[in-house]
């Protein structure tokens, strides 16, 4: 039996093992009809409204993931989130491991440029993260993930059109305890995870949390060009979390946490998927002109020739909270944030080829007359599209609440913010164009070519200045116990500037202000039921496109309609959430890939008006002792009303809005899950998990006639299950000790993270998503 029949066997053992142990352990749950009934859902308090308060007595359209359910689906990033909430999808870049395409309710961001803001906030303990380019990073001792869905213009202000994702760490803890975490999985994947809470020092009030990270792992594709462990998608992270707590009982409390990310890793492969005939003809002859052979393919491979470069990632950031007790009914809080990011990437392969050959000729071809010439260079080595990247931001915010209560029928927030970034991104680019040969040239050993290639260099350089500034109030009242009437405002201001060195020079600056409001009523019509309606404004700022001569775009604007549902039933064991949802776009923001001779050019332009329209269900129970059902699902209907484009035959405006997708946007989602947890009497307890998560349909570009390719590189309804078992609070004396073992995409469902259609220099590529993996956890608690 060879190697590989081996490993496959072994893969498909161990993922079988797992998968039927969590399914036996879910069929034993529901078989027991005479099981003990549950004693209710735990309640989860959530920060939505910037104020601690019940999930369940929340009027917004929030879901949150608790810390035990966080560590039961292997969560540790926000790349993870994906079935934390309905009509939430992530997808990771081609370009770098740590950036993220995070759309909710079919809003998000495609290109991670940093002149374009996303239009999905990520927070961490309420510091708002600049950009999505870099926030794919390790988070050390996650106490809680909450997402907001839809608008969140009063509290949260600029860039959450679509919503908010905000991550709460873990603050120290009371007493001395201690985590130790050792992984080991497939792709020699390994992870040490450290946590160590001193305790209060003496009666001092301070409190320290330590927590450091390492993982690595090789890639899962091979790359014939590179030693196994920079494999495409390999990686090594080095984490570590400082966090302090001041709180002696008094008036004031102080929290601070320094983390500090360190990623070197290889790319996830992009594969070239399509190519235009003339194209495929020309690069034919790679072999007989003694260069690799073309590799192109739609599905997934494992063995491939790439030109990928070593990445390196460097994430720090300081966050500081101040809380201050001015009486017993006001309080102060301020928030300070300090980040910074830095990304390198000696070389991104966007063909999916290395060690092509080709006839080429001199870029003079291009030239007008009377440059024009005709110039051979011979056979060469031929990049259809190869970058390098240099790039970092590093940001300032301030913020400011005031949070207080007039009576028992008043609560309200005051606030003002303050945000400035600095970002620059340094972009050389290397692409051929395959052009008609004047005269088929004779090459030797039979090879006869009818096209010619054209080596070009091209460059993007610039620096990015944000600033931003905003006040902002929120007031709740309450006429009777039942019924509650919330209503708010921000206005905010955004001042950009760009200074652009190549591939255009230019300086210029654009300000832009904004009022938005928020309106709800919630109605009590039981202690477990509660009902919402709600209007809300957003906004996201515009910018500039600094990869074309586009210029700038303006600022995007929203208003939406939602009503809500919020139960708990049958003695707490069940707990239903319904939300409906209307939203209308002005302006909407709509990033389109283009490439030619000047280089790769993503630009943003205001596409005009769309309208999205769905709904929203989440289930959570717990019939039985031990037993835990979740499931959601999320629908939204989405319609651009006009999408203006300028013709490039009549040079006349045209409305493209019946033609044009939603580009990485699902219009449905959903996922499921079942755990039984049971104590097995002098040994430990018993936990089987199973998930499913599903998204249908997407898209990578929204217009077919400007990426041809779209069509095939579309992606259909994609479902994969992810599994756990472990024995947890196993006695060892000193020590509890959990034993897990996990699996991920243990059916090995081939489906995409992303692709690029090159447009007019014709070719387009895919990245598939992580293939099967699995391993095991060992878990130390002192």
């Amino acid at each position: 039996m060879g190697e590989n029949t081996v490993r496959n066997y072994r893969d498909y053992s161990v993922m079988a093992g797992v998968s039927a142990a969590a399914l036996m352990w879910g069929s034993v749950a529901l078989a027991q009809d005479a099981a003990p009934q549950s004693a209710g859902l735990q309640e989860i308090v959530v920060t939505a409204q910037k104020r601690s308060e019940n999930l369940q007595d929340t009027p917004l359209a929030v879901s949150a993931l608790t810390a035990e359910t966080i560590e039961a689906r292997g969560i540790t990033d926000i790349s993870n989130i994906s079935a934390a909430a309905p009509n939430l999808t992530t997808t990771l870049s081609p370009s770098s491991t740590t950036n993220i395409a995070i759309h909710i309710r079919g809003i998000g961001e495609t290109d991670p440029v940093l002149t374009a803001d996303s239009p999905v906030g990520i927070y961490v303990d309420g510091v708002v993260i600049g950009r999505t380019a870099g926030s794919v990073f390790d988070l050390v001792d996650l106490e809680r993930v909450e997402v907001l869905r839809g608008p969140q213009g009063t509290l949260y202000g600029r860039n959450t059109t679509g919503g908010a994702v905000n991550f709460i760490t873990a603050k120290p803890a009371d007493s001395f305890k201690a985590t130790q975490t050792f992984s080991y999985g497939r792709f020699d994947y390994f992870q040490s995870r450290t946590s160590v809470d001193t305790g209060e020092i003496g009666n001092s009030g301070l409190k320290f949390k330590l927590s450091y990270l390492h993982k690595q792992r090789d890639g899962y594709a091979n790359d014939l060009n590179q030693p196994g462990k920079r494999d495409p998608g390999a990686y090594n992270t080095d984490a570590f979390r400082i966090a302090a707590r001041f709180d002696n009982g008094g008036p004031i409390r102080v929290d601070y946490a320094f983390d500090y990310n360190d990623t070197k890793s290889t790319a996830i492969p992009f594969q070239l998927a399509f190519l235009r005939p003339d194209i495929l003809q020309y690069l034919s002859h790679s072999a007989a002109l003694g260069g690799n052979p073309l590799q192109i393919s739609r599905e997934r491979q494992r063995t491939l020739r790439l030109d990928q470069g070593p990445m390196h990632d460097k994430v720090r950031g300081h966050t500081l909270t101040i809380e201050a007790d001015l009486s017993d009914s006001l309080t102060l809080r301020s928030l300070t944030g300090l980040r910074k990011w830095d990304n390198t990437v000696s070389a991104t392969d966007l063909d999916g080829n290395s060690g092509l050959k080709g006839f080429t000729i001199s870029p003079l071809y291009l030239a007008k007359p009377p440059y024009f010439a005709y110039k051979p260079l011979g056979v060469n080595t031929v990049n259809l599209f190869t970058a390098y990247t240099d790039r970092g931001q590093k940001q300032f915010s301030q913020e400011l609440n005031l949070l207080g209560k007039v009576g028992d029928k008043i609560d309200f927030v005051l606030g003002a913010f303050y945000f400035k970034e600095k970002a620059h991104e340094n972009n050389p680019q290397q692409l051929t164009l395959v052009l008609p040969a004047p005269a088929p040239v004779d090459l030797g050993n039979g090879v006869i070519s009818n096209q010619v290639g054209i080596s070009i260099p091209a460059q993007l350089n610039y620096r990015h200045t944000s600033e931003s500034r905003a006040v902002f109030g929120q007031v709740t009242f309450r006429p009777t116990d039942k019924l509650s009437l919330t209503g708010g405002l921000r206005y905010t201001e955004d001042r950009k500037h760009l200074d652009q060195a190549a591939s255009i020079i230019r300086d210029e600056r654009a300000k832009f202000s904004q009022v938005n409001w928020a309106v709800s009523a919630d109605y009590k019509f039981t202690d477990d039921i509660l009902g919402y309606l709600r209007a809300t404004t957003g906004y996201k700022s515009g910018g500039f496109n600094p990869r074309s001569v586009g210029g700038s775009f303006d600022p995007e604007k929203i208003i939406s309609y939602e009503a809500g549902l919020k139960t708990e039933l049958l003695d707490r064991r069940v707990r239903f959430n319904l939300t409906a949802f209307h939203a209308r776009y002005k302006d909407l923001q709509v990033s389109q890939f283009m490439a030619g001779s000047g280089g790769a050019s993503s630009i943003t332009v205001n596409a005009g008006k769309a309208t999205y329209t769905g709904v929203e269900a989440e289930i959570l129970a717990q019939p039985v002792a031990g037993l835990t059902l979740n499931a959601s699902v999320g629908y939204v209907d989405r319609k651009y009303k006009t999408f203006m484009i300028r013709d490039s035959k009549t040079n006349e405006l045209v409305n493209v809005a019946k033609e044009a997708h939603f580009g990485y946007s699902a219009s449905t989602t959903a996922n499921a899950g079942i755990q039984y947890e049971t104590p097995i009497e002098n040994v430990g307890t018993l936990l089987a998990r199973l998930d499913w998560t599903y998204r249908s349909r997407i898209y990578f570009h929204p217009l077919d006639r400007l990426n041809p390719f779209n069509q095939g590189m579309s992606d259909g309804g994609a479902g994969r299950f992810d599994a756990r078992l472990a024995l947890s609070d196993i006695d060892l004396g000193p020590t509890r000790a959990t034993v897990s073992l996990w699996g991920k995409n243990i059916t090995d469902k081939k489906y995409l993270y992303s692709g690029i259609d090159f447009g007019s220099l014709g070719f387009a590529g895919v990245i598939f998503a992580e293939p099967r993996t699995y391993g095991v956890d060992v878990k130390f608690e002192f």
